[in-house]
């Protein structure tokens, strides 16, 4: 994407949010829902009568303020708060038990929405317990981890719909560590997770993530045919979702000035995430300013693009398969 394409989209005029009881009798399912765009998000859903919102979160108390103030404006409105953190790969194994406690036994929509941006300083990878780089875990495999573990309940509804929160950024990212992956032999994977750091940039891993959460999606949306998969991109918007940024005197001289004067709302971001819920009949690989759009990675169409996309898919469900072993076996592959 180039600059003046990334501006012209920053600056586009969005629709307003969806209006009317699009939610009504349905099962929403969000994870990362007490800040940002899951916050304005849930605000939209919250008066599309939704017969029930389940909050997926790290922070439950602030999450159940916010239930509590947004009950106050819809007084039927049924909240779920449950915790999940997507860096304890445990928490959503155990998800779909914790939701049968509370009675549920359908989800007709699932977004993955939480994710993590480490910031720009120079720095080692930091791995989760369970022994990914911590943005690869959280950014790539466990919403993929998270969508899997709920199809059982996603199979109950007459329409399911899975969304992620995917980002522009994905058509600039780095390709340097997929082709290393890709064309030396290693599993891309591996290359991700390497405990040496070798080839790992922090101020391009959120990128990165974002192109392999794009590349992991296109695969998946055959894979699940019964279901209307979308990848969605708010665009760049004003969220605490930058906040482990360094903010060096170049940054704030010429950085942030350039960024808070193109990015949007949090409001706006969420209109695309709200629109795709409640406008998106069928799987779209990429959904940007509240309508399917495309993803403007040449690299993504070129040989080794659509080879690393194939090659990256069959290495995340044998990774899930290890983690949870059958999981996948609804896939049509």
């Amino acid at each position: 994407m180039t600059l003046w394409t990334f501006i012209g989209r920053q600056w586009t005029s969005l629709p307003p949010a969806p209006n009317g009881d699009y939610l009504k009798g349905k099962v929403v399912l969000m994870t990362g829902a007490n800040s940002g765009i899951g916050l304005e998000s849930l605000k939209h859903f919250a008066g599309a009568s939704p017969e029930r919102l389940i909050l997926c979160v790290r922070s439950v108390e602030p999450t159940e303020k916010i239930v509590l103030e947004l009950q106050s404006l819809h007084e039927n409105l049924k909240v779920e708060v449950v915790y999940l953190d997507l860096c304890d790969l445990n928490t959503i194994r155990s998800l779909p038990e914790e939701l049968g406690k509370r009675g549920v036994e359908r989800i007709d929509v699932v977004i993955n929405n939480a994710g993590i941006n480490p910031g720009n300083a120079v720095k080692d990878p930091d791995f989760t317990k369970d022994g990914y780089e911590r943005t690869f875990q959280s950014n790539v495999l466990s919403p993929l981890f998270t969508s899997l573990t709920l199809l059982p309940l996603l199979s109950n509804s007459p329409k399911p719909k899975i969304l992620f929160l995917g980002s522009g950024l994905h058509t600039s990212a780095e390709t340097d560590l997929i082709e290393r992956g890709l064309l030396e032999g290693e599993s891309i994977v591996a290359v991700f997770n390497d405990r040496t750091g070798q080839g790992f940039d922090n101020r391009q891993i959120y990128g990165e993530s974002k192109l392999l959460l794009q590349m992991l999606t296109r695969s998946l949306i055959p894979s699940l045919p019964n279901i209307n998969i979308i990848t969605v991109s708010p665009g760049l918007a004003r969220t605490n979702l930058g906040r482990d940024f360094n903010f060096s005197p170049g940054f704030v001289i010429f950085g942030a000035p350039f960024l808070l004067l193109n990015a949007r709302s949090a409001e706006k971001g969420a209109r695309n995430v709200s629109s795709a819920v409640a406008l998106a009949e069928q799987s779209y690989d990429y959904w940007a300013e509240c309508g399917p759009s495309y993803s403007e990675s040449s690299w993504l169409s070129s040989g080794n693009g659509i080879k690393a996309c194939k090659a990256f898919y069959k290495e995340m469900i044998e990774e899930v398969e290890k983690i949870s072993p059958g999981l996948t076996k609804e896939l049509v592959v």
